[in-house]
């Protein structure tokens, strides 16, 4: 472990005594340095791979220089375990002859059976991107080409179009793992989450035939191996991939071990990032921000004069952007443009102005896009502007799921989101005072939609459609396949939308903040003189 490492341990140990003011201001630098772990950097891309020192150091190395160079300070016990994690993985693979990790020798299963990945899991805003990304962004290039980081909405998207592309095959499933493992036999996912049977089976039976052919996971996670796919459809079917899952990955959890000391968003806390970790170069022409210039301290706004301040919020933001593009101030904004999505299908953009969008909630998140759609979109804008985002709760989960879709893709990308809100960002997410955890059973879940509903549910002896005997809710029949409003499915997608809401909810506070707003303008492309990009 490095001594950045190890003195944090201690830091955090020495807490639990009571040490005094000087032991608490530095587990206050740890907390501070661990929100700035949970955020990206703003000065440099830390997904690509710019910075040829960090080859050389690895991510604990990576992680120590910042720390001297004053661009992160302190850390805690749980990310230093993880760096160590991280570190002992790239030892391993830089030991082997690279050639080892080429389409010749993949299916060679037995040379690496030592090989374990990584598996970080933890709650919202403990770092997990940004320590995978160390790790990611500090391999040689021997190994990098090797290996591949992605958002697992877009590995999903991808798995089932290249299923869908070998549909008749004898063993689709083993030819797509040999495709990849033959490509990239690192794989580095951000965000693992299972959220219906189709994806969880899919990852299951894709990485079981990975790990055969000599494959490495390096994932980030909310939910730990045992939590994935928790409550769903079938789950019986997934259960033995969870121990194939620890065996091949070093399983470590962010959390503290009590579960309440170091368990802090660090989202929340105030961003410290010093000189030119914050301030680029280039943010001599964005030092006035747009929200400023609108009058509103933040680009997410929940005031009651909402509407007023998102419009002048928007033309600020449509201003800079046709500055930064060096195009005329008069140029007009387009009405109804329309994006191509997948399968042939189109996205309306009711205004459009280079980078900048502006929807309505209900034109955003009120229509079925998935996840690869908000993709595909976000490759053509920048600033997503929204009016009028609501307050969630189970009536409205669909909205709520595609919205959390989407500000996970928007953070993913670093993408301005412009909004109002109809009450705080972290606040907009709201269950119904009874339990509905992922423990709780199907039946116990339709029991309350039927008494929310006014209907009394009933089991008679009599064989149903799927069964030796019915499950009524009122005069309705409850199976498999579902009923009028609410089917498994449905229940499923429910307990998994609002779990994943604190994570949403996490990220607007960051994505909220003037940190962040002055980190994006930092790195978009600009003019320069004669009209060539800076």
């Amino acid at each position: 472990m490095v001594r950045g490492s190890s003195m944090i341990c201690s830091l955090v140990r020495a807490s639990s005594f009571g040490r005094g003011a000087a032991v608490s201001a530095s587990i206050a630098s740890s907390c501070r340095l661990a929100h700035a772990l949970a955020s990206p950097s703003s000065s440099e891309d830390t997904r690509g791979r710019s910075v040829a020192v960090g080859w050389a150091l690895g991510p604990q190395g990576e992680f120590e220089r910042r720390v001297q160079a004053g661009q992160i300070v302190g850390g805690d016990c749980q990310q230093a375990n993880a760096l160590s994690a991280l570190q002992r993985l790239r030892d391993r693979l830089l030991g082997e002859n690279p050639s080892g990790l080429t389409a010749e020798s993949v299916s060679e299963a037995e040379q690496h059976r030592d090989r374990r990945g990584v598996y970080l899991h933890g709650g919202v805003g403990r770092g997990k991107t940004m320590l995978m990304d160390m790790f990611y962004t500090t391999l040689p290039p021997k190994v990098a080409r090797l290996a591949r980081r992605v958002h697992f909405h877009d590995f999903m998207a991808e798995m089932h179009h290249r299923l869908h592309a070998k549909r008749g095959e004898e063993d689709p499933l083993s030819a797509v793992a040999q495709d990849m493992c033959s490509v990239h036999p690192v794989l580095c996912f951000d965000e693992v989450e299972l959220a219906d049977v189709a994806d969880a089976l899919v990852f299951k039976r894709v990485f079981e035939r990975v790990f055969d052919f000599g494959g490495v996971l390096v994932a980030t996670s909310n939910s730990s191996p045992e939590e994935l796919y928790l409550g769903g459809i079938n789950r019986s079917a997934f259960l033995p991939f969870i121990n194939i899952l620890r065996n091949q990955c070093e399983v470590i959890s962010l959390n503290a071990s009590d579960g309440e000391s170091n368990d802090v968003d660090y989202r929340r806390s105030d961003v410290l990032l010093r000189g030119s970790h914050c301030v680029s170069t280039k943010t001599s022409a964005t030092e006035i921000l747009p929200s400023a210039m609108a009058g509103v301290t933040s680009t997410l706004i929940s005031s009651g004069n909402g509407t007023a301040e998102l419009d002048r919020l928007w033309h600020e933001v449509v201003a800079m952007d046709r500055s930064l593009r060096g195009v005329n101030s008069e140029e007009k904004v387009t009405g109804s443009s329309r994006i191509p999505v997948a399968s042939g299908r189109w996205v309306t953009v009711p205004k459009l102005s280079g980078r900048c969008a502006r929807f309505s909630f209900d034109e955003i998140c009120g229509l079925p896009l998935a996840a690869s759609d908000y993709n595909t979109l976000a490759h053509h804008i920048s600033i997503f502007t929204i009016d009028h985002i609501p307050m969630f709760s189970e009536q409205n989960e669909n909205e709520a799921r595609r919205f959390i879709n989407l500000v996970d893709i928007l953070y993913e990308r670093r993408a301005l989101l412009v909004a109002s809100f109809a009450a705080k960002p972290e606040d907009i997410f709201r269950r119904e005072a009874e339990s509905v955890g992922a423990e709780d059973t199907v039946r116990n879940r339709v029991k309350r939609e039927g008494q929310r509903a006014g209907h009394q549910i009933n089991v008679k002896d009599e064989g149903g459609s799927s069964g030796r005997s019915t499950t009524t809710v009122g005069s309705m029949e409850w199976s498999a396949t579902g009923r009028a409003g609410a089917s498994l499915a449905q229940l499923q997608s429910t307990n998994f939308t609002f779990r994943a809401s604190s994570r949403c909810a996490s990220r607007l506070v960051e994505m909220g903040s003037v940190t962040y707003e002055r980190t994006f303008w930092a790195s978009l492309p600009r003019v320069g003189v004669g009209g060539f990009p800076s």
